[in-house]
């Protein structure tokens, strides 16, 4: 009984095959370099190796100075904040809350059909 093949088995086939080729020729390439070339390279990835472990600090370090700028940070600030007056809440006008709540309700919609005729009203003297 045989299998039938579909075309992702023969393009990951392909690209396995592709792969195996392109490593063997590399490790081929690198079995012909000469001595001199093997020792620079093994000196730069010595070098490299070792900036890399020294650049990077441990991750203790960081979450203590994130703690220590915090800590610095809310001892300048409270003080101020302290001392500081009292927060007043702003005065709302007895109306104030009506009309919000006419304009955000959505079954007043046809007071805003005609705005102009509303204007003309506002602006007629109403006493005669």
């Amino acid at each position: 009984m045989t299998k039938n093949r579909t075309e992702s088995d023969l393009t990951t086939q392909d690209s396995a095959a592709w792969l195996e080729a392109i490593r063997n020729q590399l490790d081929a390439s690198a079995r012909d370099l000469d001595g001199a070339t093997l020792s620079r390279l093994n000196q730069a990835r010595q070098r490299a190796l070792g900036e890399a472990t020294r650049a990077r600090a441990p991750r203790w370090t960081w979450m203590a100075l994130a703690s220590a700028a915090s800590l610095a940070l809310a001892v300048f600030l409270l003080p101020g904040l302290r001392t500081g007056a009292p927060v007043t809440p702003i005065p709302v006008a007895a109306g104030a809350v009506e009309d919000f709540d006419l304009l955000t309700s959505e079954d007043q919609l046809a007071l805003y059909s005609d705005l102009e005729f509303y204007a003309w009203l506002e602006s007629q003297d109403l006493d005669g």
